[in-house]
């Protein structure tokens, strides 16, 4: 957890729109904070409209978006629910979210350096919403805040994340296969001409089912391939939803 947040710490203060979407042509704090923001718009606007005819979220209540990063998905997200919580290891990265989002009065972010997703109530967030961030999360982590995800998981909600199982079978997925990320960061430091760099990590899909068999009220809604790691990566997309009666929602629970 302390190198983690120590990574994203030191990309948050260098170039934190980069470090969220490190297109090679944007490097450099060349995005321009309006096009970063709409890529949010795109993706929250296709998954809202994906979600729509499952009848989830079936309340527009609370929203969290873990991992958030710079914001531009908690910003996304501002405009579909009453509240949105951005979650992210680092301060920094909440700092920049913070700045870019003033404008947005129903938003919040806050640091969350913990296992746990901390100070967020049993059963009271109706929309759980995670992209390309867990696939930057070591395994047992990443398989611990899927469960996170589930806890908080209202009636009636809905949780989307996305992550990797680790490698395909691609040849750039057989060169990750076989190279550890010890090797790999050296590569990426060559290539990006930085020293501090993300890592890939993968988790086993069968882990996370196990994950939700322990909590009866919920159930896989989808589960398919996604793209948005890149390629060499075998992606996955999750849609969990809690069928429980709106009347089991936990009442009065801070958040």
């Amino acid at each position: 957890m302390d190198r983690l947040r120590s990574v994203w710490e030191t990309l948050g203060r260098d170039d934190p729109l980069w470090a969220v979407l490190s297109q090679a042509d944007k490097r450099g704090g060349r995005w321009n904070p309006q096009e970063f923001l709409a890529t949010g718009r795109v993706e929250i606007d296709s998954q809202m409209a994906a979600l729509a005819p499952s009848g989830y979220p079936r309340r527009r209540g609370l929203a969290l978006d873990f991992g958030c990063g710079a914001g531009r998905l908690t910003r996304a997200l501002a405009a579909h629910f009453e509240r949105v919580i951005g979650i992210d290891v680092s301060a920094s990265m909440v700092a920049a979210a913070t700045r870019l989002n003033a404008d947005v009065a129903n938003a919040e972010f806050r640091v969350n350096a913990s296992p746990r997703l901390e100070a967020v109530a049993d059963a009271s967030v109706d929309f759980v919403f995670s992209h390309i961030t867990l696939q930057h999360i070591p395994a047992s982590l990443a398989a611990g805040y899927v469960g996170e995800f589930f806890r908080v998981l209202a009636p009636g909600g809905a949780a989307v994340f996305q992550f990797t199982t680790g490698p395909d079978r691609s040849l750039r997925g057989h060169l990750f296969d076989r190279v550890s990320n010890r090797w790999l960061n050296f590569l990426r430091r060559v290539a990006w001409r930085r020293s501090t760099v993300f890592e890939m990590h993968g988790v086993r899909e069968a882990e996370l089912a196990w994950s939700l068999q322990r909590f009866p009220q919920l159930r896989l809604l989808t589960a398919g391939d996604d793209g948005a790691a890149g390629p060499g990566w075998h992606g996955r997309r999750w849609c969990v939803v809690n069928d429980a009666p709106d009347a089991g929602r936990a009442q009065g629970a801070p958040c």
